[in-house]
């Protein structure tokens, strides 16, 4: 990865990513935490919780949210949203690396949500990521995350999209095209964003993303090897569907054991 969440990207993060529907996806992620969880749970850890759109949905449900992203901007970005929500227990957001945060308590279910794993690209990044996350729950906390179900992106790779928004003034362009590097698992993202006004271009925010798939019998070794029981790979966010080879979207659940 280059550059990827710098200021100019996470300028027009939310605005190019409007239309996701973080309601539903938070929905399907209480879901399985009503399924799957054991004893009491309040505590969660917002593992890559970028500009804060999930957490706050969390919070806002009653949830003691910690939110951990790299990206300074993003973090920002997720503190302004909170405090301007006036949320009656407003989340915490940390800027660190999900690889070796350690919190101050045990918590009772860490969430990565909108593909984090994903990033973790190499099999110690990956295994930092669970590690961590299996050192800040509690016994019988769960894991949740969505990722790219291998199955799928195999038989159906990445092409080219371009998307346009706009908000007040101005038009967001995102464009993107794909680029399948099987010998790695993994795709090679170029997103670019350009905003303009009329036909004036104001700035653009070349992104290069390197984004992680993964099998079901490795995600069983890794979780194994963290500290972890798979419980379940669901599609997502139909979590009552299983994973599927027609989609890249889908959903692991974990305990730590």
């Amino acid at each position: 990865m280059t550059g990827v969440f710098n200021d100019s990207y996470a300028a027009t993060y939310d605005t190019v990513y409007a239309e996701k529907n973080y309601a539903a996806e938070c929905k399907a992620v209480a879901k399985l935490i009503t399924k799957f969880g054991r004893g009491h749970i309040r505590k969660m850890l917002d593992l890559g919780c970028g500009t804060g759109r999930h957490a706050v949905i969390f919070a806002g449900e009653g949830f003691d949210v910690t939110g951990v992203d790299q990206s300074e901007p993003m973090v920002e970005r997720a503190r302004d949203r909170a405090t301007q929500m006036k949320l009656g227990a407003n989340p915490e957001f940390l800027s660190g690396d999900i690889r070796n945060f350690s919190g101050k308590s045990p918590f009772d279910v860490a969430v990565m949500n909108f593909n984090v794993i994903g990033y973790m690209t190499g099999n110690e990044d990956a295994l930092g990521a669970l590690g961590a996350a299996r050192k800040n729950l509690r016994q019988n906390g769960l894991l949740i995350a969505d990722f790219w179900y291998g199955p799928a992106v195999v038989v159906d790779p990445p092409g080219e999209n371009t998307r346009e928004f706009e908000t007040g003034d101005m038009r967001v362009v995102r464009s993107s095209s794909g680029l399948h590097l099987p010998d790695s698992q993994c795709c090679e993202i170029t997103v670019k964003v350009t905003r303009l006004q009329g036909d004036r271009v104001l700035d653009e925010a070349p992104e290069t993303h390197r984004v992680r798939y993964f099998f079901p019998l490795e995600l069983e070794l890794m979780l194994r090897v963290s500290g972890f029981q798979l419980m379940v790979l669901t599609g997502f966010p139909d979590v009552d569907a299983p994973a599927s080879p027609r989609k890249w979207a889908a959903a692991m659940v974990a305990i730590a054991v």
